[in-house]
């Protein structure tokens, strides 16, 4: 059975583990070391605000983390918007869990009155489709086309 409990400060190496998934979503590009000695992916490495789900360990995990405008991440909107990221381990995928963890972190932001949230997903992976179908729009304003953002 799988549980959604929050994410602990002491939890970077999931965190880690989660975005060299996200990066290597099409196939491997990256091992760990890349994500952390990669300044535009070793800021993913910490969270806001995160859930994770388990079922006998971590099987899947969704974060927000607010970035400056001077230091973006690849899905940056604004300061006042955080981004998401969200991981699914592979076994777990297709049953639900993603949609289950995206619908809780945006109550979870709506409760603590954030504006929005956005992320970046890459036009052919196929979790674009889930974040459309949560109401994620193309944030437009020039930004690349996988740039998505859910206002509240």
């Amino acid at each position: 059975m799988t549980t959604i409990r929050p994410l602990r400060a002491d939890e970077q190496a999931l965190l880690a583990q989660a975005t060299v998934g996200n990066v290597n979503w099409a196939g491997p590009r990256v091992a760990l070391d890349d994500v952390l000695a990669t300044p535009s992916l070793s800021h993913y490495v910490a969270s806001d605000e995160g859930l994770v789900a388990e079922d006998g360990g971590p099987v899947g995990v969704v974060w927000l983390r607010h970035f400056p405008a001077d230091d973006p991440g690849y899905g940056f909107v604004d300061e006042s918007i955080p981004e998401l990221s969200i991981w699914v381990a592979e076994g777990h995928r297709g049953m639900g869990l993603g949609g289950q963890l995206l619908t809780e972190i945006v109550a979870l932001a709506r409760e603590k009155n954030m504006p929005g949230i956005s992320l970046s997903v890459d036009t052919g992976n196929p979790a674009r489709h889930l974040y459309e179908r949560h109401g994620f729009l193309p944030a437009g304003g020039g930004r690349d086309p996988g740039t998505l953002v859910l206002r509240f």
